[in-house]
This record gives structure tokens, C-alpha cells and sequence, in this order.
């Protein structure tokens, strides 16, 4: 049965990331350096290097590749919870190659920006927050 929760925004922070900049890692640097703990995230832009996954089910853990070329960003999206150890952005990004081909995943650090990342982070009034599952071992929302 699903879960949920009722939340407003709160603020809009609206931010660029720039050329060699690793994506994953400067949002949630720039989701501490706002104070936020839980929000919403988009991201388009370009990154000269990709590093996406995905969940293997039957292993329970994160298989990831690494695409090394100019690509755009079609679309990112995820979120920020609160973890006990730490603040955690969860997203996930398709991006295309000058041919158009795309490829998606969960995004991973190592994807670098290229030109430029245009972010913006919707905060929450409510706290998210993350906890292990364990039948995963994955951080889920605790809703």
C-alpha cells in the first residue's frame, strides 16, 4: 500500500554549476549551504562525462557505467532527505549523445559538467528522511 505525505514548498533556490564540477556532489553541497534538509531537485544542462546505474535486484547493490563524451542533459530529476549520516540527493538522469541517442540511470558521482548544469531545488516544508530497508539494504523514503 502506498505511502505518503503532505508537504508545501517553502523556498525556491535556483543555482548553476559549472564546467568540471561534479554534479551529484555540488548539489548537495549547494542543499547545505542553503540549509535545506529536503526538497525537490531539476537539473538540464550538459556534462562531459556520465556516471549512471542502476539496482540489481538479485545482487543488491548498484551496477553503474560510465559514458565518456559530451552529452546533454535531457532531464534530471530527484530528491533530498535527511539521513543520519548525512544529507542524501537521490536522482535520476537521461542524458543524449549528438546523435540523439540517450541513456538513463541513477545519477552517480563522477558525472562531470561540461558547459553548465542549471539546478533548482524546491524545499519542502516537511522533512524527508530516509531509512534502510530491509528487504533492499537501500535507504528508502520513511514516509
Amino acid at each position: 500500500m502506498v505511502k505518503s505525505i503532505v508537504t508545501r514548498p517553502k523556498r525556491i533556490i535556483v543555482g548553476r554549476l559549472m564546467p568540471g564540477e561534479d554534479v551529484l556532489e555540488t548539489v548537495k553541497h549547494l542543499a547545505i549551504e542553503h540549509g535545506i534538509s529536503s526538497g525537490q531537485i531539476n537539473l538540464i544542462g550538459a556534462v562531459g562525462s556520465a556516471h549512471l546505474g542502476y539496482f540489481d535486484m538479485e545482487e543488491k547493490e548498484y551496477k553503474s557505467f560510465m559514458l565518456e563524451e559530451d552529452l546533454e542533459v535531457v532531464s534530471c530529476m530527484g530528491n533530498i532527505a535527511h539521513h543520519p549520516e548525512g544529507l542524501i540527493v537521490h536522482a535520476h538522469m537521461i542524458v543524449a549523445n549528438e546523435e540523439g541517442r540517450c541513456y538513463g540511470g541513477h545519477l552517480m558521482s563522477g558525472t562531470k559538467v561540461s558547459v553548465t548544469i542549471e539546478v533548482v531545488i524546491i524545499e519542502t516544508d516537511e522533512t524527508l528522511t530516509r531509512a534502510k530497508d530491509s528487504k533492499t539494504g537501500l535507504n528508502l523514503l520513511d514516509l
